[in-house]
């Protein structure tokens, strides 16, 4: 006797010499259902009664399409719900997506067509290689960039007040340049200590600029992502414990300042304004080149803006009888107070005081020399540094007492600046005293 079987066997019913196996009756639910756009169908699989769910092609579950198979119905409906969720989701997500990212995507999976990489796979080897170039990052790098940085601040700014200088990029290129040594370390591995030796031998005043720099370049390449603390905090703590130079103060002497001002008369009228203002009113030169005639009042006062003063605040200065007669005699030469004080450019301006040097027999321009000179005669005069700060514009006394020395001038070289007189005025001033 010889039996007949057919595969996954059932129900099995003898009819004859037979074995005859029948697959089950088909279930009461028609063959396919759907939920939401998906389709559901019970069929044998595997020998057993199983739920399977299509999914078309870009299914959160199934991105490439096609069906799977589930123990239970109540696994592939909880399936569902989850894909439902998902694309749910995925609709938020894409109201946001801009046209450019979703270029960018298309035009990053054609480039991998045929290579067996996915965009994916792709995106992660790039974020490996990008975490190991930040990683590697020299300090060279990082300032650098800090560096551009600020030369394009500068640049906007410019574009505001066309007379600014770089003066503060011109800093933070000096404290870069004293970190030469250091330039291919790692900006991750740097510590407080190595800069010590760098800063030694400074003043207090100076340490303070060159870590101020230092902070914020470190403070830029954090927020990039290429170091994650700053060691220039550390820094701050070397202003107190580190010993100082002291600080050798020049000022043009009372006979170099007159020689100056009669060489400039002859050489570039149109200057007169600025220098007075700088030697008779102590501005600094920069904000004195950025100083409009209308900054003159007409109570006896010069109206310094926070725009054009270093340290970010206006002021006023008193109009002093010696810079009033120079305003004076400016006028008297027929010229009107309209516009810039100075109308020259930075590089005229500059022609023009080596050539006032050169007739005033002045070798060397000291820094700062205007300020200073009128600091220091100021106080020898009214013997108050209080005052004398005042009339800088300063805050406190600090900043007088360590960049200026009223010992430079004495009391009677103090009396004679003030009498530095314009030409003309200086033929009055001998035929009144004759």
């Amino acid at each position: 006797m010889s039996t007949k079987m057919i595969q996954n066997p059932k129900i099995a019913t003898k009819k004859e010499n037979y074995f005859i196996f029948q697959s089950p009756p088909p279930p009461s639910t028609p063959r396919y259902r759907k939920n939401g756009a998906l389709k559901i169908s019970e069929q044998l699989h595997n020998g057993k009664l199983q739920t399977r769910v299509y999914y078309p092609k870009g299914s959160p579950n199934k991105p490439t399409g096609g069906a799977i198979w589930y123990k239970s119905r109540t696994e592939a409906e909880k399936a569902i719900r989850g894909n439902h969720e998902l694309v749910a989701s995925y609709g938020a997500l894409a109201k946001d997506v801009t046209i450019k990212e979703l270029v960018d995507a298309r035009t990053a999976r054609e480039e991998l067509e045929g290579t067996g990489f996915s965009v994916v796979d792709a995106a992660k080897q790039v974020r490996a290689a990008l975490q190991t170039a930040l990683a590697s990052r020299s300090l060279k790098d990082g300032l650098d960039a800090y560096l551009n940085s600020v030369w394009d601040k500068f640049q906007e700014r410019k574009k505001l007040s066309p007379r600014s200088e770089p003066r503060h990029w011109r800093g933070v290129r000096r404290t870069i340049n004293r970190l030469n040594t250091l330039a291919s370390l790692s900006l991750r591995e740097l510590a407080a200590d190595q800069f010590r030796p760098l800063f030694t031998g400074l003043t207090k005043s100076s340490l303070k600029g060159h870590i101020r720099n230092l902070h914020a370049a470190f403070e830029y390449c954090i927020d990039e992502g290429w170091m994650d603390e700053n060691p220039a905090a550390a820094l701050k703590r070397m202003k107190a414990s580190m010993p100082s130079e002291p600080r050798t103060i020049k000022t043009f002497t009372v006979t170099q300042v007159q020689a100056l001002m009669a060489a400039i008369v002859q050489v570039e009228p149109r200057a007169v304004p600025y220098f007075a203002i700088c030697f008779f009113a102590g501005v600094r030169p920069e904000a004195a080149m950025k100083m409009k005639w209308s900054d003159v009042s007409h109570n006896g006062y010069l109206y310094i803006p926070h725009a054009a003063n270093k340290s970010g605040h206006s002021y006023n200065a008193k109009i002093l009888p010696v810079l009033q007669r120079w305003l004076e005699w400016w006028d008297g030469m027929g010229n009107e107070r309209s516009g810039d004080i100075c109308p020259l450019s930075a590089s005229t301006l500059k022609r023009v005081r080596k050539a006032a040097m050169g007739r005033a027999g002045v070798s060397a321009w000291v820094q700062d020399g205007t300020r200073k000179t009128f600091a220091t005669a100021y106080r020898g005069t009214f013997k108050c540094k209080i005052l004398t700060s005042a009339a800088l514009g300063h805050k406190g006394t600090t900043v007088l007492d360590e960049h200026y020395d009223s010992r430079l001038m004495t009391e009677e070289e103090a009396s004679q600046y003030w009498e530095i007189l314009p030409p003309e005025s200086q033929v009055t001033q001998a035929k009144e005293g004759a």
